[in-house]
């Protein structure tokens, strides 16, 4: 998802959302995404991306009223993501991990017409004593909206190097943050370097 580049992609799952409700297609396009990464020192990731759409016809707003049919949509949507999360390949330390979708949410800003589809997502590495690393290939494109990831690596870890499109910074020894803005080239590749 950068978003791992997941954000996706950054995470880095960038994709435009298409859907059926009923005989209706669902349009939405992302207005941004958000991954947050939180790596524990058993080098257990949970992730977290969040989607922030604009559905002008509040389809997404009059499912939660149909209970089957929402249940039915956070399968779908969680069935979805897995897909794209399968097409990526995950390293960690020269081992490949499989992230896993392990629930999916729906919830909505300040109206009906701005939904948000919450993702969360798992994945475990082995780590080892020095230096341990995080590799995503994924495909590249354009950002086709702005896309935040955030890594926070345990107390007393360091993070050494990232390679990762966009603008990367580190805080303090141990967060790092992405960020790409709409146009922004995904190059299709992030490494983190680390020591836990």
């Amino acid at each position: 998802m950068l978003l791992d580049s997941r954000i996706k992609k950054i995470v880095h799952i960038h994709y435009r959302y298409y859907g059926f409700y009923g005989d209706l297609m669902i349009n939405m396009e992302p207005m941004s995404a958000t991954g947050i990464f939180t790596v524990t020192r058993e080098l257990e990731v949970y992730q977290i991306i969040i989607f922030e759409y604009f559905d002008d016809k509040r389809i997404y707003f009059s499912l939660i009223e149909n209970l089957e049919e929402y249940e039915r949509e956070l399968e779908r949507l969680a069935q979805v993501m897995q897909v794209f999360l399968d097409e990526e390949e995950v390293v960690i330390n020269d081992e490949r991990v499989r992230p896993k979708v392990v629930g999916v949410d729906i919830g909505f800003k300040d109206i009906p017409e701005e939904p948000f589809i919450t993702y969360f997502i798992f994945f475990k590495g082995k780590p080892r004593k020095g230096t341990n690393y995080y590799e995503n290939i994924y495909e590249g494109e354009l950002a086709e909206y702005p896309i935040t990831a955030y890594w926070y690596f345990p107390p007393q870890s360091r993070v050494l190097n990232v390679e990762a499109s966009g603008d990367v910074s580190i805080i303090g020894n141990n967060i790092v943050v992405m960020r790409l803005t709409e146009g922004d080239r995904v190059s299709g590749y992030e490494k983190i370097v680390f020591e836990l």
